[in-house]
């Protein structure tokens, strides 16, 4: 009778967390196997009791401690799976005080109850979108927590201004038996949490680094928004900025990873995927997605690039203290490195040099005190933030697959009937036509021409207005590395990745890889792997701080 009542209480907390879950994008609750007939909750409590018990003994044989460790880990997994089965048809009404549950979410260790809307063993997720899943075997089962939007944007102290639609976490489940008390269920987030203590012992807690990953992307929507993105624009104002995978850290160094063309922030699944395996690279730093509708012109979509990465910092660093903030990493794939590069430019004004605005229309603008001061003319006011600012300051700059002097294939008789099919913001409209009154003749001739000025395509050929500009523009000086793909042909500098060229993709200064892919370099083992090693690197030289700050 005492471990049914155990079951029960234990029942009553994990259905808080589970009950009223309706979301499609996580598996359903498994079917308890073997059933209760044939195997009791008394005796599993029993055999979880008895092999927590055997754990905390030091002269146990590595034999005896690998089966204990494999039977409470099953049989805690099954424990699990029924409370998660039982929930579906329940109706029972859940008291939080009934139960003792241990959070570290943030300091002020909020009940776990209050923070996630979903949880899920990881052994439940299946895998679609990455290729491999990485674990690590351990004390316990792994399972995947499921913020939603509301409560990853509010703190508690503050609304964090980030375009998300939710975040998950990778959690570690026990189940504890304290000397003259209840059993406790104990879940830990596994990133910032490594080890246990069993008795005198300590043991390393398992993971599933891909489950909450694959989650993730299903949460997000994400991947739905690539050709939405290019086409209509309009329809991802609301999702373009930052988002996380987990909830802010400032102890790490964050790393902004910004997609390309007709893409979207789940281009860097596997890419990620392999790098959270890395227990170095999970240990120093954060990744961050910045999602934006790649149909506009990517020197629009840097401001939003640089704003977004502005307004984060003021708010989890409004000092500018916080050194991880300073050791930045920016990594940008095709179209994402120009939105990269562009940022990191110190007179980034010089780029309208490669455009057709008469000399002595343009020579009093190319001046730096427009950074802060508006315009004369109030009628252009709204184009000096694409094109004055100040660089964003990141210490170490990573392109991919990025055409520096432009695509080629932006040229093609398809891809120039593709970007006709665009529908540009109307915000941006006004915009085109304030620019073709400084263009010569422009609206008289071919009002069409500032309109495409606007749209993405036409900013990638190698003739435009934005990758002549950016030719001549001087960038920070800033520790850079590229990735350049040349399908497997390995002829170098000859080669070419299918969309980009070599001579496009090649810059004179910073370091380089040549991977044999295809335009898709971000997605392939061994660019994880020279990133894995970058990131190391560069941990070494700037360690990951603590920051004294708290996200929460």
């Amino acid at each position: 009778m005492p471990c049914m009542n155990y079951l029960r209480v234990l029942s009553v907390a994990l259905l808080f967390l589970l009950v009223g879950c309706s979301s499609p994008l996580l598996p359903p609750a498994e079917s308890p196997f073997p059933s209760r007939q044939a195997q009791s909750d008394a005796d599993l409590m029993g055999r979880l009791r008895s092999n927590w018990k055997l754990l905390e003994q030091a002269n146990l044989s590595t034999r005896e401690r690998a089966a204990a460790l494999y039977e409470y880990n099953a049989d805690l997994l099954l424990l699990l799976r029924r409370l998660r089965y039982d929930s579906e048809d329940s109706g029972v009404r859940i008291i939080p005080r009934q139960f003792d549950i241990r959070h570290q979410l943030g300091d002020e260790g909020l009940r776990l109850m209050a923070v996630y809307d979903d949880i899920v063993p990881a052994a439940d997720v299946p895998l679609e979108a990455l290729k491999e899943r990485y674990t690590t075997y351990g004390l316990g089962v792994p399972l995947v927590g499921v913020i939603p939007a509301d409560k990853v944007k509010n703190s508690g102290k503050q609304m964090f201004n980030i375009a998300t639609r939710g975040t998950v976490t990778p959690i570690t489940c026990l189940l504890t038996f304290p000397k003259g008390e209840k059993p406790r269920l104990v879940l830990l987030p596994r990133v910032s949490e490594s080890r246990f203590r069993v008795g005198r012992l300590s043991y390393e807690l398992a993971a599933d680094w891909s489950a909450p990953l694959e989650v993730y992307w299903n949460l997000t929507h994400v991947k739905d928004d690539r050709i939405l993105g290019l086409l209509r624009p309009q329809e991802l104002r609301d999702t373009t900025g930052l988002s996380c995978i987990e909830p802010y850290d400032p102890d790490k160094i964050p790393v902004i990873l910004t997609h390309g063309l007709a893409s979207s922030a789940n281009t860097f699944d596997n890419f990620v995927n392999r790098l959270w395996a890395d227990p170095e690279v999970r240990r120093s730093y954060q990744f961050w997605y910045f999602n934006y509708p790649s149909g506009i012109a990517w020197t629009i979509s840097a401001r939003a690039y640089r704003e977004s990465i502005r307004n984060l910092r003021n708010q989890v660093d409004p000092h500018h203290k916080n050194r991880n903030w300073d050791n930045l990493v920016v990594v940008g794939h095709s179209m994402g490195g120009l939105i990269t590069h562009y940022s990191q430019c110190v007179k980034p004004w010089n780029i309208l040099l490669g455009s057709n605005i008469p000399r002595e229309k343009l020579q009093p603008l190319l001046n730096e005190r427009y950074i802060d001061a508006p315009f004369p003319d109030k009628a252009m006011e709204s184009l000096r933030q694409d094109y004055y600012f100040r660089p964003v300051q990141a210490g170490l700059v990573v392109y991919m697959a990025t055409p520096h002097r432009g695509a080629p294939v932006a040229k093609y008789r398809l891809v120039t009937m593709l970007t006709k099919l665009v529908t540009l913001p109307h915000t941006l409209l006004k915009e085109a036509y304030n620019l073709a009154t400084l263009q010569r003749d422009m609206f008289l001739l071919n009002p069409q021409d500032a309109y495409l000025w606007f749209t993405s395509v036409n900013q990638l050929k190698p003739d435009s207005y934005s990758i002549r500009g950016l030719q001549g523009l001087q960038v920070r000086n800033a520790p850079t590395h590229s990735v350049i793909g040349d399908r497997g042909i390995n002829d170098c500098p000859g080669c070419s990745d299918g969309i980009v060229p070599y001579w496009s993709s090649h810059i004179s200064w910073g370091t380089q890889t040549i991977v044999p892919y295809d335009h898709s370099v971000q997605d392939g083992p061994l660019t994880a792997s020279d990133m894995q090693k970058l990131l190391s690197e560069y941990a070494r030289k700037h360690p990951a701080v603590k920051s004294g700050m708290s996200s929460r």
